[in-house]
């Protein structure tokens, strides 16, 4: 559903058979299906002799739209067989520039007259604690938090959101990522309700806006405005900080501890009738308590829809930074040093032919604090060539792919990074994709000065259903001659591997494995070697209420050094509807330093006004 009518963002709401639901926000500009936003809503469904009904009931309330703005909508019903068939209500072409592009109008919608909304959701947190460092008496504790969220519309075009002293633990785990072989910083998936509304107004061109970067609100205030021409938000946030503030080099990317700060960011976009173009801008100014200095980032971005074929996605920004690191591991007030950005992205896409070119231009002296952006003092490109071929044989598509790409140090205008990688991808019966690419001309710089490093590897990533009861197969390999990252001077033979897998051995039951593992070996012996394994099950015992075990293990062998780390969570969840939800777990963890947390908690958050309804 699009109640803005503009075909750049869409609500999506779902249900299978069984009646599991699913929810989310799909956005135009890079065609991403984001299934973190949590909206409320009701879907029940009914067995046919020929089939199943759905029925589903949306409250105004979880939805976004203008007083007058017209709708627009898509239903769609994918159909699990041998092939796996999508077929939905309007035809999209394979051309498309994205899968909402073709939403049809909705018509007959009855819109409320008083738009007028007030949810108010408090939360109590109550825990108890055990902490044990090496060599240390053991540390107990329990405490309790309440906090509350806030949702208010005033008008149809405005929603704000407020959270005081938000308690974003133990609900949901990290996913593990192999760190002990890249110079650069990973990046986290945002988990948490306050940064969900609207999200899609977030993702810039370029991870501009990185909420992860946040780490531990003491509170925080959102407006979000949307109407048929202009959409935008902003928010401050006062956080206590704790994590760490990156700062990116061209062969890496450094990390010192993140102070306390306040941070006020926004993006705007809006449109320019009958042109195809959406142009706006983003910034965040973040102030580190203590006088520790500051970081400001502001820029514009435009998006044009050239033709049906060609579109054109582009941003600039600058930064001002004054806290700059201490050699102590923190920050401090220093000399300000200013730099810019600039991305570009061009692509041409037609029925089996499409073109991609992207540039990035990144000053030494660039920082965003509140972004994502692990790399600095380079300039890097991308080209990437693709031919297809549709109903070849038993597949249903065969495309060949050539990807050249580079990066160079500004400094130095040492090459970074470059390679040509020629690479095939199919699809075919039971969900099956392959991507293979050959990876002989691949080479990359660890360290300024050095020789280049370079790799000889193939790559392949594998997808399938491999049978009802097992709806996901996925893999990754990478296999050949691999640069050393951390030593900085050779490549070794190895591999890195990924796999996930999603089984349903029972109408109850999900259960998601997931493996990570990395090894350079020399003459048979690890010269680094890293894993990481997720266990994550599921038993529902209603559509309202499950049970959700994680377990998760990590280990990195370099040399003399062993590190080990460990983390089990067992979670009871009963949710009543989408504010109000009753958690009862217990959590242990041990890390690489060899401190061991324990919590047992229970947390509750109430929407007031359904518990004034149903009382």
């Amino acid at each position: 559903l699009d109640g803005m009518g503009r075909r750049q963002s869409a609500q999506f709401f779902r249900v299978n058979a069984a009646g599991s639901r699913g929810d989310g926000m799909h956005t135009h500009g890079d065609d991403f299906e984001d299934f973190a936003p949590d909206f409320d809503f009701d879907a029940v469904t009914a067995p046919r002799a020929d089939g199943w009904n759905a029925m589903f009931r949306i409250p105004f309330a979880s939805l976004r739209y203008g007083p007058d703005t017209p709708w627009r909508i898509m239903v769609a019903r994918r159909t699990p067989r041998d092939q796996f068939h999508l077929s939905t209500s309007t035809p999209i072409p394979s051309d498309a520039p994205s899968f909402i592009a073709n939403l049809q109008p909705l018509q007959g919608v009855q819109v409320p007259s008083d738009h007028a909304l007030l949810v108010l959701r408090p939360s109590l947190t109550v825990r108890s604690t055990r902490v044990q460092e090496p060599g240390q008496p053991t540390r107990r504790g329990s405490d309790a938090e309440a906090s509350l969220d806030l949702k208010w519309r005033p008008r149809a075009e405005l929603v704000v959101d407020a959270t005081l002293n938000p308690d974003f633990s133990q609900v949901a785990l990290d996913v593990p990522q192999l760190s002990g072989n890249t110079a650069f910083a990973l990046e986290l998936q945002e988990k948490r309700p306050f940064f969900f509304e609207s999200s899609d107004l977030l993702r810039a061109p370029t991870p501009s806006l990185y909420t992860r970067s946040i780490t531990a609100p003491r509170a925080g205030l959102r407006g979000t405005w949307r109407s048929a021409a202009v959409s935008g938000t902003a928010f401050g946030i006062d956080d206590r900080g704790g994590g760490t503030t990156l700062i990116p080099r061209a062969y890496g990317t450094d990390a010192v501890l993140q102070p306390g700060s306040r941070l006020l960011a926004g993006r705007v976009m809006a449109d320019l009738p009958g042109q195809g173009v959406q142009w706006g801008g983003l910034w965040a100014a973040r102030r580190y308590e203590d006088d520790r200095g500051d970081n400001l980032v502001i820029g514009p971005e435009v998006a044009w829809q050239i033709s049906e074929p060609l579109r054109l996605r582009a941003q600039w920004l600058q930064s001002q930074t004054s806290a700059q690191p201490d050699g102590l591991g923190g920050l401090a007030r220093g000399p300000g040093q200013s730099g810019a950005m600039l991305n570009a992205k061009l692509v041409h896409q037609t029925e089996g032919q499409q073109l991609d070119l992207r540039v990035d231009d990144i000053g030494e002296h660039f920082r965003n604090d509140s972004g994502f952006i692990p790399q600095s003092g380079i300039t890097r490109f991308e080209a990437h060539g693709g031919r297809g071929w549709f109903q070849v044989g038993p597949l249903n598509e065969l495309w060949f792919n050539l990807t050249a790409k580079g990066a160079r140090a500004k400094a130095t205008g040492e090459a970074v990074s470059y390679s040509l990688v020629p690479g095939i991808w199919l699809a075919g019966p039971r969900n099956l994709t392959w991507n293979l690419e050959l990876h002989a001309l691949d080479a990359v710089r660890a360290q300024p000065g050095k020789a280049p490093l370079a790799q000889r590897f193939v790559y392949s990533e594998l997808v399938f259903t491999p049978a009802e009861w097992f709806p996901l197969f996925e893999s990754e390999l990478s296999l050949g001659r691999l640069a050393d990252m951390v030593g900085g001077d050779r490549t070794y033979p190895g591999a890195r591997l990924r796999l996930l897998n999603r089984l349903r051995p029972f109408e109850r039951l999900e259960l998601e494995p997931s493996v990570w593992a990395a090894r350079l070996q020399d003459d048979g012996r690890a010269v680094y070697r890293e894993y990481a394994g997720q266990l994550l099950a599921v038993w529902h015992f209603s559509p309202q209420q499950t049970l959700r075990a994680i377990v998760q293990r990590q280990g990195l062998d370099r040399g003399a050094l062993a590190l080990r780390s460990r983390s089990n969570s067992l979670v009871y969840a009963w949710r009543q509807t989408a504010g109000t939800v009753l958690y009862v777990g217990a959590t242990g963890a041990q890390d690489f330093g060899g401190r061991r947390d324990t919590e047992l908690f229970v947390k509750l958050q109430a929407d007031i006004d359904e518990l004034r309804r149903r009382f």
